[in-house]
Formats: C-alpha cells, structure tokens, sequence
C-alpha cells in the first residue's frame, strides 16, 4: 500500500526544518542523519534506525522505496526546482532524502561483550552445528577523518561481513551525509562501536577475550594477507585488523599493542591503497578461510 504523500510548496514549512540547507551542516551533534538516493533510504528503512519522514521530488522509480515506508512516517513531496535551490542547498536529483534517527553508539567493551554473550548463547543452542562456524574479523580505525574514506570502510565491512567497525576519538562522523552516501547504506548495515581511549579499551578487550589484532603495515617483516585466508596464521576465530590514516599510518604505540603485523603485498613503488581498498582486501582474505573450512565449500556463508 502506497503511504500518504504530503505535497509541501512552502520551503520554510517546519515539517521541512530537518532538511534545510544541509549543504552547511555537518549534522555532527544533532540528532539525526539524512540518507541520500533510493539506495541509501531503503537500507535505512530496512534497518532497526527510525526513520522521522521521507521527502520526494518524484514517484517514478522510487515505488519500491516507498513500499517500504511505514504507514506512521510522513512523506512529503516537495517540486525539484525548490528542492534543489531554496531547500537543501545542493545540486539534488537523486529524488528521495529520508531522515533517521541517531542511536547511542556501544563502547568498544560493550559491544565485545554483546558479540561474545551472543556467541555464548549459539555455542548453547542444540541447533548449533560447528561445521557452521565462522570465524568474525572486526575493523579497526583510530584515525580515518575523511568521510570519504569512511564510507568505503562501510560498504566493503557491509559487503565482506565484518562482526563491527570500531572507531576511535579521532574518527569522523559516518552518518555524515557524504560517508553514508560513498557507503552506499553499509554504515546502517554494521555495527558500530565508539572509543573514548581507544588503545586502554583495546588493552581491555584483549584481557578479556580471545581476539587477535593484527597492525596493517607496510613492512618486510609482516604476515601477507594471502596467508590470511589459511587457519595456520591465528590460533584464534576471532581477529580485529587496525588501519593506520592512509598519510601518517599506525602510531608506534599502537603497533606496539598489536599482536601481529601484516600488509598486502605489492609494488615497492606504490606508497599504499585507498583505504576503504585495503579493508576490502584483508576481509577477502581472512573470509577465504570460512570458505575452505566450511563443512560444503559453497558461497552459502552470504558472502
């Protein structure tokens, strides 16, 4: 069933205040978050964020979006032309904005501990079947600050599966509207934890539980990614890999912290790879494992 349109011809309407001029906006400290394009809005309306109203320039193409609309969110259409001068401030034909709702980030603590309750939980359950097993790898990022970056973080952790995306106090904000758009809906689709003091909680995390941190470098000495994929290189399911700012790289500090080291190999010529490419590579590699070692070697796993 179609949901009720609200056709809006005043740009300074209050129903309309969430989307106003957010080419000035960085949206940091507010409440809320807007998601751009059809793609972005159906992942928002399929995920547990709610959404507070939709907006429309246009029905054509977007029948399936809002199909999925539910019947207590308003949608409001609002002709193109005002849209894209008086309202939004931005060049804008994408023909849907939807605004969600913010949720309160889990610590890094926090979030270990619900993963590893849960995990707690499945190993109980007589369903369980190890053959099924997966191991989890989750993304670390003390310092990833443009948006950019961050969206393509999202989308190859949403595409590859990663458990979370853990982000430090340095971090910018991924409901941006550019990291959210450049990630095409994955911030909505994983989980997030957010650090205070990244390197204390991670010391904490590592007392408590088996989780393996690999720094990524670019160093001789280091694991190759290749090698990722085999069930020799950690005695333990359950891996975090900690990317460094694509200029500055990892802190000796935090490569001091982690367990291993490990890069992709490549051209001694060539500096390093974008780094929402290089988070893409190493979950490729680490899934390669619960490939080979899942009980029917099929594609079966959602990867």
């Amino acid at each position: 069933m179609e949901p009720r349109i609200f056709p809006v011809d005043d740009f300074s309407d209050e129903r309309l205040r969430g989307y106003r001029n957010l080419k000035e906006r960085t949206l940091r400290g507010e409440s809320l978050f807007v998601a751009e394009g059809a793609l972005v809005v159906e992942r928002l309306l399929r995920s547990s964020f709610d959404v507070e109203s939709v907006l429309i320039t246009r029905k054509d193409g977007l029948e399936n979006c809002l199909a999925l609309v539910p019947d207590d969110v308003p949608v409001y259409f609002v002709e193109e032309q005002i849209a894209v001068k008086t309202l939004v401030g931005f060049e804008f034909n994408r023909g849907i904005l939807a605004i969600g709702r913010r949720q309160a980030l889990p610590t890094v603590e926090a979030g270990f501990e619900s993963y590893f309750l849960g995990e707690k939980r499945r190993r109980s359950d007589s369903l369980y079947e190890e053959a099924s097993y997966r191991r989890r790898a989750w993304i670390v990022l003390p310092d990833a600050s443009k948006p950019d970056n961050l969206g393509l973080v999202f989308r190859s952790a949403a595409a590859l599966d990663a458990e979370a995306v853990i982000l430090g106090e340095r971090c910018c904000d991924p409901f941006s509207r550019r990291a959210l758009r450049v990630s095409m809906g994955g911030v909505l689709q994983t989980p997030i934890y957010r650090a205070k003091n990244l390197l204390e909680e991670l010391h904490r995390v590592r007392e408590r539980w088996r989780v393996v941190f690999y720094a990524t470098v670019l160093d001789d000495g280091a694991v190759s990614s290749y090698d990722l994929g085999t069930s020799s290189v950690s005695d333990s399911p359950h891996v975090a890999f900690v990317f460094g700012n694509e200029y500055t790289g990892l802190t000796p500090e935090i490569i001091e912290f982690c367990d291993k080291r490990v890069k992709i190999p490549m051209r001694s010529d060539v500096d390093s790879l974008n780094l929402g490419v290089s988070v893409g590579v190493f979950l490729y590699e680490f899934n390669r494992g619960n490939w080979v070692n899942s009980a029917n070697d099929s594609v079966s796993t959602g990867f």
